[in-house]
């Protein structure tokens, strides 16, 4: 079975460097990304299965990059995880209407990242009707 493509967009270094360790290899074929003008340019080259997207990011932020693949690309088949410290109601909720599959608070359990992306891109493959 082919790898997973998956994009990683956070401006955080030890974001960067704790997703490329955390992240398994086995599973996935990553690029990680520290800015969402970058992430979406990375987005036209790598055709991702999973991006996991930080909300607050330099040059266009997590919302713009999710409201693009979404609206411009019309793009709903790939799988968007928000992983952010952005745990305001409001941000969920927009960040939902423009259909994300999970949304992760930072900090989070690292031993159940691997787990919550299989699990969020597993319900978008094959959702329940």
């Amino acid at each position: 079975m082919p790898k997973q493509k998956i994009l990683i967009a956070d401006d955080s270094k030890a974001m960067q460097l704790f997703y490329a360790k955390e992240i398994s290899d086995a599973l996935y074929v990553k690029q990680i990304v520290a800015d969402g003008e970058l992430a979406l340019a990375a987005y036209e080259t790598l055709k991702p299965d999973i991006i996991l997207l930080d909300l607050n990011m330099p040059i266009v932020n997590g919302y713009e990059v999710l409201k693009t693949i979404r609206t411009k690309h019309q793009d709903h088949r790939t799988t968007i995880i928000m992983i952010t410290s952005a745990s305001d109601k409001d941000d969920v909720i927009a960040c939902a209407k423009l259909g994300i599959q999970g949304y992760i608070i930072k900090p989070f359990i690292p031993a159940e990242l691997n787990q919550a992306i299989i699990k969020y891109h597993r319900a978008n493959l094959h959702p329940k009707g």
